[in-house]
């Protein structure tokens, strides 16, 4: 267990450190405008402006927070990496790890969808998330609840902060679902995140 959590680290660091240089940028078109030329004969004026359509980049997102549920706190650390389609609109795959104090521990595979509402400095953003859960070490009066693998949901909003181009801060919460189809336990979920 330990090996293939390394081994994950070590693949997302790799993959992450690679996000920087990893920019497309595409042009859509290029508009000739020419001023006319006043009745006195002055000069022609060309001016030649450029319209950018989409930046389509690789990107991490890297949360930590706390998820809540049955008043039980988790600590949680969340790893997502995917693209940003243009400036609205993140997809990619999520990996989380939560650990609670009597030391259960639960490990996460998700899908992670991100819409940012304005493409400025800061811009309020929605995320959802909607994956497996598995659950290990379980204590017995938890395995009654839920079984050992559980789907698992995250629905929320917060806001996204520019620091660079290729950098931002989140910080984000709202509802969190487990489920095995038979139970739920429902709660909340806060987090502060690094995006490059």
């Amino acid at each position: 267990m330990k090996k293939t959590l390394l081994v994950t680290a070590t693949l997302f660091i790799g993959l992450a450190s690679f996000a920087e240089n990893n920019t497309e940028t595409t042009t859509v078109s290029t508009v000739n405008i020419e001023k006319e030329a006043t009745a006195s004969g002055t000069e022609l004026n060309t001016e030649v402006a450029e319209a950018y359509y989409y930046e389509r980049r690789f990107s991490a997102i890297t949360e930590m927070g706390t998820t809540f549920a049955r008043t039980q706190p988790y600590f949680n650390i969340y790893q997502a990496i995917g693209v940003r389609v243009n400036p609205h609109f993140f997809i990619g795959q999520g990996f989380g790890l939560q650990v609670s104090n009597n030391k259960l521990l639960q490990i996460q595979a998700t899908a992670d969808m991100r819409a940012y509402v304005l493409d400025k400095k800061v811009t309020p953003m929605f995320t959802v998330q909607a994956g497996l859960n598995k659950v290990s070490n379980s204590p017995v009066d938890e395995k009654k609840k839920l079984n050992d693998t559980q789907f698992t949901m995250n629905a929320g909003t917060g806001i996204l902060i520019k620091a660079r181009e290729n950098a931002s801060f989140t910080i984000n919460g709202g509802y969190t679902l487990f489920t095995d189809f038979k139970n739920n336990i429902n709660g909340g979920f806060v987090k502060v995140g690094y995006v490059f």
